[in-house]
């Protein structure tokens, strides 16, 4: 499992992308959760997205804070699968759920300088629609 660190933003999804592209360019890439394009969270996978030649690809803010039991379900089988994982916001990630560090093989940290502070203090802050548990700009996928 890889975790990778940096400032949620969309620059970091960029770099993430050529990273990625680099180390796993030879696999299928299955977004479990994720706000790359809008905000997916995936509660189960169809037969051949099992496979470990896959890269499931994980927002540990997304899956953590707005997942449903089904999704964090889902999570746990990928968890079983001899495949590449890869979890943004590792940090978030551990702290809501029962992995630790010590599960992840690699720690990639991504910054725009070698002094910038990784945070999340903006990923703290409620967003529109939580309240409801929905927002306008959901894709779920049962």
């Amino acid at each position: 499992m890889i975790g990778i660190r940096g400032m949620p933003r969309v620059e970091k999804k960029k770099q993430n992308q050529l990273w990625l592209q680099v180390f796993v360019q030879a696999k299928r890439w299955l977004f479990v959760s994720s706000t790359l394009l809008k905000q997916t969270i995936r509660s189960q996978l169809i037969a051949d997205e099992y496979s470990p030649d896959n890269v499931f690809i994980i927002d540990g803010i997304v899956s953590t804070r707005r997942g449903s039991e089904k999704h964090l379900q889902l999570l746990r089988e990928i968890m079983r699968l001899p495949a590449t994982k890869v979890v943004e916001h590792p940090d978030i990630f551990i702290q809501n759920s029962e992995y630790t560090m010590d599960d992840f093989d690699y720690i990639i940290e991504l910054r725009n300088s070698a002094d910038e502070e990784i945070t999340y203090e903006h990923a703290e802050e409620p967003q529109v629609f939580d309240h409801s548990g929905f927002s306008g700009f959901d894709f779920l996928i049962w």
